[in-house]
């Protein structure tokens, strides 16, 4: 099982502005030819299909979410983007010279081991994988045993709480929930109590991809403000459009808490060498 996510159209635009931004973009323009066939595994909204394309870069979009690879391909007829898993890539053996793979792998409820495998299989030897997972950083690792995201989660799950801040109540029945049985690593739920995804330590990504076969090239942490929204709130970040903007105190706490590589960073990046 994998993680299903819906997109809003009306915030694409907004998504694709920020590309030239993102923490990957450099990443990209370094290591991913134009010219040769790429692949993004797990595409999402289309945003780094259609950006890349803009750029000269040849490129085809896997998403899981047939609905909107329908509405994509609708909207945008000239993008190769198709209906897949990235469990079982739908292309022969090596015959991707470059490969994305931007925060999807850990929505698999099964592990990484299959996506990893699959993104190997059909990289061409020599070629380059960029493969993008939350990170399971310090503050997190100290956090989790202690309770603290489970409680929030209970929280938002309570009809007593809903109700104190006049939230639609939620109606569970008799289901069950989505849960790993035998996880290897850390995993969070969403608000109804299912699988979500996994957090990774350092150790644990790089040996992942390792073990996939991979050579690691470069090894990094991401997105340290949206860490800093996610760990401490809105009082030092607020969100608009997608888009993270750090008040004087959250540009502070960052610029401290960087000091330490993977302290408070959200994501976690790898440039992998086939």
């Amino acid at each position: 099982m994998s993680v299903i996510f819906k997109w809003k159209q009306e915030d694409f635009q907004k998504l694709i502005e920020n590309c030239p931004s993102e923490p990957v973009t450099p990443y990209i323009f370094k290591y991913m030819p134009k010219d040769v066939q790429l692949l993004e595994a797990g595409c999402g909204s289309g945003r780094f299909v259609y950006y890349l394309n803009i750029l000269g870069y040849k490129i085809t979009g896997l998403e899981i979410n047939e609905g909107t690879v329908i509405t994509l391909n609708k909207i945008f007829p000239h993008l190769d983007i198709i209906h897949g898993d990235v469990r079982r890539l739908p292309f022969p053996d090596e015959s991707m010279s470059g490969i994305l793979s931007l925060g999807v792998i850990e929505h698999v409820i099964e592990g990484l081991d299959g996506p990893i495998y699959e993104m190997y299989r059909v990289l061409k030897k020599g070629s380059y994988a960029l493969i993008i997972v939350p990170s399971l950083n310090y503050i997190r690792r100290i956090k989790y045993p202690l309770g603290i995201y489970h409680i929030r989660t209970c929280l938002k799950r309570s009809n007593f709480i809903r109700k104190i801040f006049r939230k639609p109540i939620l109606i569970y029945g008799n289901c069950t929930r989505k849960i790993p049985r035998d996880p290897k690593f850390k995993y969070w739920r969403d608000s109804k109590g299912d699988f979500y995804e996994y957090r990774l330590t350092k150790k644990e990504f790089e040996e992942q991809l390792r073990n996939g076969g991979f050579s690691i090239i470069e090894s990094v942490p991401t997105s340290q403000i949206d860490g800093i929204y996610h760990e401490f709130g809105k009082a030092f970040v607020s969100i608009t459009n997608h888009t993270f903007y750090p008040n004087v105190f959250g540009r502070m706490l960052n610029s401290i808490l960087s000091q330490i590589p993977f302290c408070h960073n959200h994501m976690h990046l790898c440039v992998v060498r086939k």
